[in-house]
This record gives structure tokens, sequence and C-alpha cells, in this order.
């Protein structure tokens, strides 16, 4: 007859292979979390540049329609200093078919974008009427 051993001895602790799938699972799970925090930081970044743009944008768009006169016809460029960052302008002012309106789009280019042809990472287009 063979020497039973105490239960308590029997069911004590994990073995090596649980642990190891154990800490394989928190591995698998960790990585997925921490890519998924790096999308959410990549986007936030995102939202803010495009956020800060816009109103770069809206108060290029502002400053036109507080003029006392009508903006000249053609494009303009400049730049200014929002969030911490210098962003590049560029409006272009066209004729429409009323006389009374005048169309103004405005582009508004990243910080350290080199080349304003890449894309805007804002743009809007609005119509100014005749102000006497």
């Amino acid at each position: 007859m063979a020497l039973k051993k105490p239960a308590a001895l029997r069911a004590r602790g994990f073995t090596l292979v649980e642990m190891l799938v154990a800490v394989a699972i928190l591995a698998i799970a960790m990585s997925a979390i921490l890519s998924g925090m790096a999308r959410y930081a990549d986007n936030a970044a995102y939202l803010r540049q495009r956020t800060v743009a816009l109103w770069v944008a809206h108060n290029r768009l502002t400053e036109l329609q507080l003029q006392q006169t009508w903006p000249d016809l053609g494009k303009s460029d400049g730049t200014v200093s929002m969030g911490g960052s210098q962003w590049l302008w560029q409006a272009e002012v066209l004729n429409t078919q009323d006389e009374r309106l005048r169309r103004v789009n405005i582009r508004v280019m990243a910080p350290g974008q080199k080349n304003p042809k890449a894309g805007a990472a804002a743009s809007l287009s609005a119509f100014l009427p005749y102000a006497r």
C-alpha cells in the first residue's frame, strides 16, 4: 500500500505552467491596452491641432468682416501665434455673380508644415456682404 499525502499538501499553490499562462494572458492584455492608449493620445493631439487651426481661420474671417472696407481681391497670407505655435494662413478673396458679395477662402497650415500645397489643417469659406 502506497503512502498518501495529506490533502493540504497536494492542493497548495499553482503549477509553473499555470503561472506562465497567466503571465502570457496579462502580457497580451497589457499590449492591447497600451496600443489603445497610444491611439487615444494621437487622436487627442490631432483634434487639438484641428481645433486651434479652425480658431485661426475664424479669427481671420472675423478680422475681414470687421474691416471698414471690402477686402481686396486676390490672395494674401500671414502668420499668427495661437496655442503656443506659429500658424500660416492663406486667404483668397474672389468675386461672385452678385456684385454685393465676395467669397473668402481661408486655409490654415499646421505649424512646421513646409509645403502649403500638402493640405491645410483647416479651411473655411464664407461670403462677405458689401459694407458701406
